[in-house]
């Protein structure tokens, strides 16, 4: 098996487990086709992209992270990014946190995408 078929297949694992809720935020995430997720959730498509599911390494590849399962969650493109973006990488629960402070007081997507975080 190649090495993006076992991370893609981790990382469905890990969405199925999650009930396709980012590991970070708790909003809904898609994977495959956009515009049935948008149709579902009465959303344009477009402005799904922050919403595709990915697999997060726990600990970052770039500090020895592996793709094994207990290494990896599914979280949303935009957590997963802005995670490994920072200037020092928070832990997953130090992130974590700082996540639902910020979504809980309406800072971390868009509003239009409330629906999607219940």
């Amino acid at each position: 098996m190649s090495k993006s078929n076992k991370l893609a297949k981790l990382r469905t694992l890990h969405a199925n487990q999650q009930n396709w809720r980012c590991f970070y935020c708790r909003y809904l995430m898609w994977q495959g086709d956009q515009t049935l997720f948008a149709a579902r959730h009465s959303l344009l498509a477009g402005s799904l992209n922050r919403f595709q599911c990915t697999a997060e390494h726990m600990q970052p590849r770039m500090n020895g992270g592996e793709d094994r399962p207990e290494n990896i969650v599914a979280a949303c493109k935009f957590c997963n990014q802005t995670r490994h973006q920072m200037r020092e990488v928070l832990s997953p629960a130090a992130f974590r946190q700082h996540v639902r402070k910020r979504t809980r007081t309406g800072k971390w997507h868009p509003r239009e995408f409330r629906r999607l975080s219940q």
